[in-house]
């Protein structure tokens, strides 16, 4: 009988690189400690201008929905929530997705889909009131991310 325990051990050990590796990319993304306390997210510069163009796309929206609240213009509300639902997600480019944090695709991904409930409710024709402090808890995951995280300029 052939002795297969070698075959084994180099399995287990491909085994244990491809979780470690996963792990990596799934969970920690391309990441190292930064200076002021925060992780910050190693991108290229391409990449950092799509997250910060995002970011402000979702700023821009949440100030024009705080004012078609003020102005009771719900059609406006939807059409500003729309865009950065979960739609949104399906333009972030793969090879990026890999290089962020689970927490920060989760906060991400809870901001788009709060985007979504609010133009739903929006389209319901829901109170302002209950429009305006769904727009404020999901400000809350910008907060959060904006304190868990920076966007360096890459070294060069």
């Amino acid at each position: 009988m052939k002795n297969t325990k070698p075959h084994w051990i180099a399995i287990g050990l491909l085994s244990a690189l491809l979780i470690a590796g996963a792990f990596k990319v799934i969970v920690l993304g391309n990441t190292e400690p930064a200076e002021d306390g925060r992780t910050a997210l190693i991108l290229e510069p391409a990449e950092r201008q799509a997250v910060l163009g995002e970011m402000r796309m979702l700023l821009e929206a949440s100030q024009t929905i705080v004012e078609a609240l003020a102005n009771d213009d719900l059609a406006a509300v939807e059409a500003a929530a729309t865009p950065l639902g979960s739609a949104a997600i399906a333009t972030v480019d793969f090879s990026l997705r890999a290089k962020l944090p689970l927490e920060f695709k989760k906060l991400g991904f809870g901001t788009h889909y709060a985007f979504d409930d609010i133009a739903k409710m929006a389209k319901e024709k829901q109170p302002a009131k209950q429009i305006q402090l769904k727009l404020a808890d999901t400000m809350n995951n910008c907060i959060a991310c904006h304190a868990l995280y920076q966007l360096p300029e890459k070294k060069i």
